[in-house]
């Protein structure tokens, strides 16, 4: 049973991703987007990793996809966004679908990668796991990121007000 639920949500976050860079509306893409995290966040539910599960529910396909959505209302329909296309679009393009098909190709062959450490899967994925590692071991790079995400939001704060000099 979890193996055709794996399937099926593998296959619609695949056909979201597809979605999200065929669409021509930012809407549709937006909303192709969300399914995309809704299914990546059951495929962690079938992994035991519930706090994971729950954290991309909440933030990625709740909190990020509003704020994806508020900024599409507010740049509005009228303006016509992505429509040109790049200098070296093209070029790229075929770069990465090249480097896809040369990382398909020796998966198919059967390159050897290192294997994972082994994890008890009694504890992987839980909320002490995690706390146990966010406190000890990525403490620095956690507070970092934190200080890093306050002036950012102190900067668009600052950025966004209108002066008083200029009225």
């Amino acid at each position: 049973m979890s193996i055709a639920v794996f399937f099926v949500f593998a296959a619609l976050a695949i056909i979201g991703g597809v979605g999200v860079i065929s669409f021509h509306q930012p809407i549709r893409s937006v909303l192709s987007l969300v399914v995309v995290m809704l299914s990546l966040s059951v495929l962690f539910l079938l992994l035991s990793a519930q706090f994971v599960f729950a954290v991309q529910i909440i933030v990625y396909a709740g909190a990020v996809m509003v704020l994806f959505l508020f900024v599409i209302a507010l740049l509005g329909p009228a303006r016509d966004i992505g429509r040109g296309r790049l200098r070296f679009q093209t070029a790229l393009s075929l770069l990465f679908v090249l480097a896809l098909f040369g990382l398909m190709y020796a998966l198919i062959q059967g390159v050897q990668y290192r294997q994972p450490e082994k994890a008890d899967l009694n504890f992987f994925g839980t909320v002490q796991s995690i706390a146990v590692g966010l406190f000890t071991t990525y403490l620095y790079p956690f507070e970092l990121t934190s200080i890093l995400l306050l002036v950012a939001a102190i900067g668009a704060i600052y950025l966004s007000r209108k002066h008083i000099d200029d009225l």
